[in-house]
């Protein structure tokens, strides 16, 4: 079948990595954490629960896609895609800069384009992205979620008013960022009226003053709805917690990668009044591509693949992107979503014309 810079938080990120390695566990108190931030906080979520070290300096493999979805003849043109779903044997692609979501089916082609620019229940005026609970679709607009059939028919909808578009569904919650006070992520019911969950809670605030954007974050639901992955963008650490909301495990990202990098974004000593520092992003995406593995995005073009099925979570491989028909590789794909599909582990990039597919054999 045919398939088609450093991040500010709160803005674009170009790096990705997947691991599935076996990894060492280590308790909280190893000395040899890197760290960059100076939180109690932090320190509270890193007391909280077992580490898994990953180690950053293992040479990632370099993946050249197999497959693609887009043909050239076909008028599937993506302008700014930002996340993928797959129902059946057909992908949606979520296009922000069109505001369509595009049906491609089994050879690759375009099936249909649902949406159109408006406000309207079923259109799209900012469509940042598209998730699947195995039930519904919740596709995320300009100021409201819609919620869809798995035939796009629309169902319903609601005001969520919100700088940052990360999102995650599972049958039963969604994670949206919290409307305000202490915390960053909160769950809210998946089906009406959609209500906010007081004991769904995490990543409390930071305060940390010479980091703009320390208080953004990713996350991501296993299809099962039985892991939840969530982070904040900026710090080396994947926080793995289980259904009842119980922190399990902390996936600690370790090597020259961390020791090397600089969350101030804006270099020089310029006081606060003058210009307030943008914070760099670590980790730029986390995405569960089934009920065991996630994917890890890391703020160079390397990608992370974690093994989750079992106590002693496993590094499977660390890789990077390159397009199809490149066997000199000479350019990186940086994904922006991931999606396992017929046996391809699909990479979507807002930079890229297509959407790349990597046989997946694990």
């Amino acid at each position: 079948m045919e398939l088609v810079s450093p991040f500010f938080a709160r803005g674009r990120s170009t790096g990705v990595l997947l691991l599935l390695l076996p990894l060492m566990a280590c308790q909280s108190g190893d000395t040899s954490l890197t760290r960059f931030e100076d939180s109690p906080i932090i320190d509270s979520l890193l007391a909280s629960a077992p580490h898994f070290v990953v180690n950053t300096d293992i040479e990632p493999e370099k993946w050249v896609a197999s497959a693609r979805l887009g043909i050239e003849t076909d008028s599937l043109i993506l302008g700014t895609p930002n996340s993928m779903i797959a129902i059946g044997d057909s992908v949606y692609i979520s296009d922000r800069q069109s505001s369509v979501i595009f049906a491609v089916g089994p050879d690759g082609y375009l099936g249909r384009k649902i949406g159109t620019p408006g406000v309207a229940p079923g259109e799209f005026t900012d469509l940042w992205g598209i998730h699947h609970n195995g039930s519904n679709i919740f596709a995320f607009d300009s100021g409201r979620i819609q919620v869809f059939t798995e035939t796009m028919e629309y169902i319903d909808s609601f005001s969520y008013s919100s700088w940052w578009r990360e999102f995650a569904v599972s049958s039963d919650y969604i994670l949206l960022e919290c409307p305000g006070g202490d915390w960053l992520v909160c769950t809210r019911g998946a089906s009406a009226p959609y209500a906010w969950n007081e004991s769904g809670k995490f990543l409390p605030v930071l305060d940390m003053p010479d980091l703009g954007g320390a208080n953004s974050y990713i996350a991501s639901i296993s299809p099962d709805g039985n892991r939840i992955a969530i982070g904040y963008h900026w710090l080396p650490y994947i926080f793995i917690y289980d259904d009842k909301f119980s922190h399990l495990q902390t996936i600690r990202f370790e090597g020259e990668d961390v020791r090397d990098f600089e969350a101030i974004g804006i270099p020089g000593e310029a006081p606060p009044e003058v210009v307030e520092p943008g914070t760099f992003s670590f980790i730029g995406r986390i995405t569960f591509i089934n009920s065991r593995y996630l994917v890890a995005r890391v703020h160079r073009i390397d990608n992370y693949i974690f093994d989750l099925s079992g106590e002693d979570y496993e590094l499977a491989r660390k890789m990077i992107f390159r397009p199809i028909n490149d066997p000199e590789e000479r350019k990186n794909v940086a994904a922006k979503d991931f999606l396992l599909h017929r046996g391809y582990l699909y990479v979507v990039s807002p930079w890229e014309e297509y959407v790349y597919g990597y046989e997946f054999d694990l």
